[in-house]
């Protein structure tokens, strides 16, 4: 049998900047560009990146070329992803608001899709299971927004995933808005992740001989996921960060933040 396409886009998210300030008003974007205010977050950044999530998929479409009147959605019964991640990512801030970031960082995980008890006696499989591995490029930019107190920011991210082996590249985009406060040197926030992922997979099933060739289509059983998440400043450019994920998609994120 050969192995899944594996969705590995979530990893991504975790590259959103949420500090955040207000332009000075007066000056235009130029000034903004050319005379950055110490006032404003310190511009350049590295990050490393650490990333764990489980969530579940549903069925989008489904066949195989099993000889019977069969409905093939009445084989699976459940469908299963849990990915790790760790990258590095690199950001700056264009403008005061507008931050831009890329990301390189190394994958791996399982999608597993159970089978239901007569797919089972059929097929001769419990389960069909991938492991993977890969690497994952991803950029996008972040809109934000503050003032003494709270601070609101919207970010943006499209993701390329390699994957080693027979399975297809993945790609794919998110959406996170955050709307955060901040007191010393520590900021809190609330938010939500979209994510639109759909995967296709093919492949073979080898019944002693009888060769069934099937295809595969998932998505997300839910596009978005709450998040909550903390942010201490170690020293004035060393930040350390802990986010969480809620709902069908689980979720933790760590990252250590160097600012210069």
């Amino acid at each position: 049998m050969n192995p899944f396409n594996s969705p590995l886009i979530r990893l991504s998210l975790m590259a959103s900047l949420l500090t955040c300030a207000s332009p000075a008003r007066g000056q235009n974007l130029a000034d903004m560009f050319i005379n950055w205010d110490p006032s404003w977050p310190q511009r350049f950044g590295i990050t490393g990146i650490g990333y764990s999530q489980e969530q579940g998929y549903e069925l989008d479409n489904f066949s195989v070329d099993i000889p019977l009147e069969i409905d093939p959605g009445a084989l699976l019964t459940g469908i299963e992803n849990e990915v790790s991640q760790w990258g590095v990512k690199a950001d700056a801030w264009v403008l005061p608001f507008w931050n831009v970031h890329e990301m390189v960082g190394k994958v791996d995980g399982q999608t597993a899709v159970n089978l239901s008890l007569g797919a089972q006696a059929l097929l001769g499989y419990e389960r069909i299971a991938v492991d993977y591995d890969g690497t994952v490029f991803a950029g996008g930019s972040t809109l934000a927004y503050g003032q003494d107190w709270w601070f609101i920011s919207l970010t943006g991210v499209y993701a390329y995933t390699d994957v080693q082996g027979d399975i297809e590249s993945i790609r794919s985009w998110l959406l996170m808005p955050r709307v955060g406060a901040r007191r010393g040197k520590l900021e809190a926030w609330l938010g939500a992740t979209y994510q639109n992922v759909a995967e296709q997979q093919s492949g073979v099933f080898d019944l002693d001989g009888l060769v069934l060739n099937y295809d595969l289509e998932l998505k997300a059983e839910e596009a978005w996921n709450a998040q909550l998440g903390l942010r201490y400043s170690l020293t004035d450019s060393l930040f350390v960060t802990l986010e969480a994920g809620f709902g069908n998609r689980e979720s933790i994120t760590g990252l250590l933040e160097w600012r210069f």
